[in-house]
């Protein structure tokens, strides 16, 4: 990896998540002198700092709760003048800061409480628009971002999304896409109009018809929940990835058994290596969590016809 490659990976401390082995890392590619993609990996848990006490606790000033939940985002930005290296950072700390500030603190969801949570991702994203409208203005008028955040309270993953960075599923062997490209690309398949080979080369592939900003006074809110399993593994990434890497090399990348540090630094070389023609951006969680313990039930014809809101079935 270059020198403008920057990774996370889970520290090992009192603070830290036997659930997940989580890594990211963003590369500048070959072809661009700037990285406007950004990334952002955390674990959610409940922290008290100690403000005054005679009590000893290993000298440490903070108490930190089991890990009830973990974000992984991706946000790549577009716009000249640095408005999409703007944009994308602008978003993630939008959207980590309304999480943490505004929503309701969901440690234990229950299927009463589900339809509010997602809701709340869509308010969320609705959020980020904002803020990114506020700072539009003279040379960064018409910057924008995709955004693609997964928040996992285990075993259940919600995934709010705008634009074409993806989230992936890996599983048995098969790779799943769970987002949906927002380009115009995509909606001529989806329409009939164009076979997905077709799309891959069409001029309309990398045009946006949903962003965050960009111009565009709204927003749309994809929201897709899915029940995960242990060993599952998932991918967040942008198209600096995608455009270079197909979806049979990710599979076999994501399915090779090394760490997520070393898929990430795998799959941003051979990004690279392929031409690197954008910046290349992946975030992966693999989730080792005890293969005994039940997860919660969903039921498999809960699915909502809402404009904003999906509701994916993996088995399918």
């Amino acid at each position: 990896m270059s020198s403008a490659t920057q990774g996370f990976a889970n520290r090992n401390d009192d603070c830290s998540s036997d659930l997940a082995d989580l890594a990211g890392g963003s590369d500048v590619g070959k072809k661009r002198s700037v990285n406007q993609d950004h990334f952002l990996i955390g674990n959610l848990k409940r922290l008290m700092s100690i403000e005054a006490t005679n009590v000893s606790h290993d000298q440490c000033d903070r108490l930190c709760g089991n890990t009830t939940g973990q974000l992984m985002v991706v946000a790549d930005g577009m716009g000249g003048h640095a408005g999409g290296e703007l944009a994308s950072s602008t978003a993630i700390e939008s959207g980590v800061r309304y999480v943490l500030d505004m929503m309701h603190w969901f440690l234990k969801l229950s299927p009463d409480h589900e339809e509010e949570f997602e809701d709340e991702l869509s308010d969320c994203l609705q959020s980020i628009q904002k803020t990114i409208l506020g700072s539009s203005k003279g040379e960064l008028k018409g910057l924008g971002t995709t955004f693609t955040m997964a928040y996992i309270v285990w075993p259940k993953m919600y995934v709010v999304h705008a634009g074409d960075s993806r989230c992936y599923l890996h599983r048995d062997g098969e790779l799943k896409q769970v987002t949906t490209d927002h380009t115009l690309a995509q909606q001529l398949v989806d329409d009939g109009a164009l076979t997905p080979q077709e799309a891959e080369s069409s001029r309309w592939q990398h045009v946006l018809w949903n962003c965050v900003g960009g111009g565009d006074k709204t927003v749309r809110p994809e929201v897709t929940r899915v029940l995960l399993e242990p060993q599952d593994v998932v991918l967040l990434c942008t198209d600096g990835v995608t455009g270079m890497v197909d979806d049979d090399q990710i599979a076999a990348v994501l399915s090779s058994g090394i760490n997520s540090q070393a898929v990430v630094g795998e799959l941003i070389e051979r990004a690279n290596a392929a031409g690197g023609s954008d910046n290349i951006t992946a975030v992966v969680g693999q989730f080792n969590a005890d293969t005994t313990s039940k997860p919660l039930q969903m039921s498999d014809d809960e699915i909502h016809f809402q404009p904003a809101l999906r509701d994916t079935d993996l088995e399918n």
